[in-house]
């Protein structure tokens, strides 16, 4: 059934419009959709729908899982993402407890769940997207937007997700993720210090740390607030599994942000300020000079001098063959977990505070 039969069907009263943009086809009785219209959803009513987006190699779509709680009245839309990185679940629970709590009867706004953008990561629990092409390329999907129209199949799953779901749609948005394998994130936030929505909203979260960031381009944040829409990435920790301290956490976050915009009339919760959240403005890797077996000294969000000691590792007859030390003053934000590290792979990452970093902060091209 394409749109055409359903606008015919809906004026004489048999079927009632959901959507202005539909693939006119359903899954497990979910309506299937090509474009996200917010606007015309039903008001006061939660709505499921499978988003049609790229192909795969067989020529078949990839279905992406989209959930809009349709306020009774009008106000501001806010756009939660779990999934551009298929190993980073936590961020998923987090999306699926907001939606629980939620009574579109009593909202003055939209809120809008984007679960699993990176359709195939989901499926087989990793970070990143598998390109087929003389042999299989993986590709980090966080770093492809907004995407191209005509590019490869991740850079169209982008291209297709700002311009067929989020354009249009939305007024504020957090992209929430975790740490990669191997590696545990801090309770953590980088905010975009080139919008000052963007800094305000990550000020409504009750995080351990903050960074002021420039952005990187790729990123999905990035590319959301280049489109004019203030937005954060939120890090939740590890990847693979559910942590319910930090989808408690996130969750609240969230609260205070739906409550800031008057989507749900609350009032505003714990703040980064009421927690004193720790800021700054550059991460700092620590890295394996060698191979071995390491054993860590630190926890995530702990307060390390300069100099300190962090992780110690050994060879495999149990021998000390390196020691790593804290580069400079700040706070834990990203922590080895896996007790083998290679040569060059990340035993630590302190976030810090360096004079010598632009307004926006330093750079970092590591794991948003």
């Amino acid at each position: 059934m394409r749109v055409s039969t359903l606008l015919l069907l809906c004026c004489l009263g048999a079927v009632p419009l959901t959507v202005t943009a539909a693939a006119g086809d359903s899954i497990q009785g979910i309506p299937v959709i090509d474009r996200l219209d917010v606007e015309s959803l039903e008001s006061g009513k939660l709505h499921r729908l499978y988003f049609e987006s790229v192909e795969m190699g067989s020529g078949q779509r990839w279905y992406v899982p989209v959930m809009v709680a349709k306020g009774a009245k009008p106000g501001r839309r806010v756009l939660l993402v779990a999934g551009v990185h298929g190993d980073e679940l936590t961020p998923v629970a987090t999306v699926h407890e907001v939606f629980r709590k939620l009574d579109p009867t009593k909202l003055a706004g939209s809120v809008i769940g984007i679960v699993g953008i990176n359709r195939p990561g989901i499926e087989y629990v990793t970070r990143t997207w598998p390109i087929k092409n003389l042999g299989t390329t993986w590709i980090n999907p966080n770093r492809v937007f907004p995407g191209k129209e005509t590019g490869n199949s991740v850079e169209r799953q982008a291209w297709l997700v700002m311009e067929k779901l989020v354009k249009g749609n939305v007024d504020v948005a957090v992209d929430m993720h975790t740490g990669g394998n191997g590696a545990d994130f801090a309770l953590f936030i980088f905010a975009y210090a080139g919008d000052a929505e963007s800094l305000a909203l990550a000020d409504l979260f009750p995080v351990d740390q903050i960074k002021r960031d420039p952005g990187l381009e790729g990123t999905f944040e990035y590319a959301l607030v280049k489109a004019g829409i203030p937005a954060l990435t939120l890090e939740l920790g590890g990847p693979r599994g559910y942590e319910p301290d930090m989808v408690k956490a996130g969750v609240e976050g969230i609260d205070n942000v739906l409550a800031h915009y008057g989507v749900t009339g609350q009032k505003v919760g714990r703040t980064a300020a009421t927690v004193n959240a720790f800021r700054g403005n550059a991460l700092v890797d620590v890295v394996a000079d060698t191979g071995g077996f390491v054993e860590y000294l630190v926890e995530l969000n702990d307060a390390v001098k300069e100099g300190q000691p962090l992780a110690i590792q050994r060879n495999a007859f149990g021998d000390l063959v390196q020691e790593y030390t804290a580069p400079a003053a700040g706070r834990v934000a990203i922590r080895g977990t896996d007790a083998i590290r290679e040569r060059g792979s990340d035993i630590a990452t302190i976030l810090t505070n360096q004079p010598d970093c632009p307004p926006e902060g330093c750079p970092y091209p590591g794991y948003e």
